[in-house]
């Protein structure tokens, strides 16, 4: 979280690089503030750098920067947009290992998934800028009538980002947003605003003055985004009680929304599979990121006749890994959770086990957290009762209920029994069995014997409370469009077009 100045040393940080410096980039300038902050590597809980927080005036400036630079933006041939699209690709790969140490030290994942983050970066960059142009749909062509649907990029983008995967999701929303035609402002998390920060000042120069602007803020920023009159679209990644409140505030303009919030995933284990080779990728699959990952499975139902053999298995992988704060030579698999209330809101899921007297597989210890980071060491609840917060809610942290199943039937029940809808993944020997199954799940996104994970060309679009619209994929950049539908009669209407009678 930003915390004031001075409420930590700074010098506590031996990766940080003293020489970075920060700031908001409006139509084209980089600009300080009189406001400052600082967030906090989860890792050692020591201040980063400091960094200047948007004023309303300094939001009033990037916004109308943008509408001024839509027009000629939004004239511009696709394919010259996807070209600078490719070059901030190009510039990002070169500064590929600065931003992979900018992740590490904000977000607290260890350096080898920071690199892949980068690396997903980059490859969202390049799907975008190679996405042929959206075409218009002819919807009839006949003698009378020619009916065609066309999309039209908005206008002005807002795009608020998480603080889970704070690069990719910045760069996955800024790529179908200008590859579309409009102009956008970045506000990344405030635990998390270094990488994206320090990406847009490195590419700022590529576009025109106006068309990619970043703001650092708080939840303040965000608002004034949300409320102002000249902002056509609000792309959200985040809870779904932040993605409430957006929407709300966004319909006293009717602004478009695309929502990415919360889930609670569920993975359904079939007993025909081999556990040494799916049991490694479930693991992966809860624990990734600490468990701060929207599509993780979060609800593990593995058939009786193999749950104790999977649960021993899973609770072997999970504790070949090292989990603790990460540094460039850690060595670890999993990090700390990312700020104090991901950490208090994890402890309180394992207190909350203890306290009913759930069977703990794994972990639960007293010992499964310190007070010099935000480390929160794994741990899996053995069966516990589907009413329990653990099944019930999403905890965002490395904590997986492992449950049983024995019918199809009532199994479908209890995995639809949430108010999400995001994800889910299903793994059997029978390719046919798990697609049918897949298929009665009430959730957007259902993988079939992977582990979810977001694909540029595969739309991510919830169900129920997990949002509106979506992202990735064809469908993903038609969310960045207006829809315009043009009815062409053909029938002659100009003078002398038709002889008297």
């Amino acid at each position: 979280m930003s915390v004031p100045n001075g409420s930590a040393q700074a010098a506590g940080s031996t990766m940080m690089d003293l020489a970075l410096t920060f700031s908001n980039i409006i139509n084209g300038e980089a600009r300080g503030g009189e406001k400052t902050t600082r967030a906090i590597n989860p890792s050692n809980k020591q201040l980063l750098w400091e960094i200047p927080v948007a004023s309303e005036n300094d939001v009033n400036d990037a916004v109308n920067a943008a509408a001024a630079a839509f027009p000629a933006w939004s004239q511009t041939p696709w394919e010259e947009r996807a070209k600078h699209l490719e070059r901030a690709r190009e510039v990002l790969l070169g500064m590929h290992d600065t931003l992979a140490s900018l992740i590490m030290q904000e977000n607290g994942k260890p350096i080898q998934f920071a690199k892949m983050e980068v690396d997903h970066s980059a490859g969202s960059l390049a799907y975008n800028a190679s996405h042929p142009p959206l075409q218009p749909r002819v919807a009839q062509d006949d003698d009378e009538l020619r009916i065609t649907v066309r999309y039209v990029p908005m206008g002005v983008v807002a795009a608020i980002c998480p603080f889970n995967y704070p690069l990719v999701q910045a760069v996955a929303k800024i790529g179908p947003a200008l590859v579309t035609g409009n102009t956008i402002i970045v506000k990344p998390s405030p635990f998390t605003p270094y990488s994206t920060m320090k990406f847009i000042e490195a590419v700022k120069d590529i576009f025109p003055p106006g068309v990619l602007q970043v703001l650092n803020g708080d939840a303040q920023t965000g608002a004034l985004l949300c409320e102002h009159p000249n902002v056509q679209h609000i792309s959200f990644t985040g809870s779904i009680a932040v993605g409430k409140k957006i929407m709300a505030t966004a319909s006293k303009t009717l602004k478009r929304v695309t929502l990415e919030l919360g889930g609670n995933d569920a993975c359904v284990i079939f007993p025909d599979i081999d556990i040494s080779v799916v049991t490694p990728q479930v693991a992966v699959g809860a624990f990734l990121n600490s468990g701060q990952f929207c599509m993780a499975c979060k609800r593990i139902y593995v058939h009786e006749d193999i749950y104790e053999e999977f649960k021993q298995k899973l609770v072997d992988v999970v504790k070949s890994w090292k989990t603790s704060p990460s540094t460039p030579d850690a060595g670890n698999t999993l990090g700390p959770l990312q700020n104090d209330v991901q950490f208090e809101k994890g402890k309180s899921y394992i207190e909350d086990s203890r306290k009913n007297g759930y069977r703990f597989a794994l972990g639960g210890e007293d010992t499964y957290y310190d007070d010099k980071s935000y480390v929160l060491q794994p741990a899996i609840i053995d069966n516990p009762p589907d009413d329990s917060r653990i099944v019930k809610e999403e905890p965002f942290a490395p904590i997986v209920p492992l449950l049983k199943w024995s019918n199809e039937d009532d199994l479908i029940v209890r995995v639809n029994d949430t108010n999400t809808g995001l994800g889910a993944s299903v793994w059997s020997g029978d390719v046919d069995r798990a697609v049918a199954f897949g298929q009665r799940i009430h959730a957007g996104n259902v993988t079939i014997n992977h582990f979810p994970a977001p694909h540029p060309n595969a739309h991510l679009a919830g169900w129920k409370e997990s949002g509106l619209s979506g992202e990735y994929g064809t469908e993903g950049l038609q969310a960045y469009c207006n829809v315009q539908t043009m009815q062409c009669f053909k029938a002659p209407v100009g003078a002398g077009s038709a002889e008297a009678e």
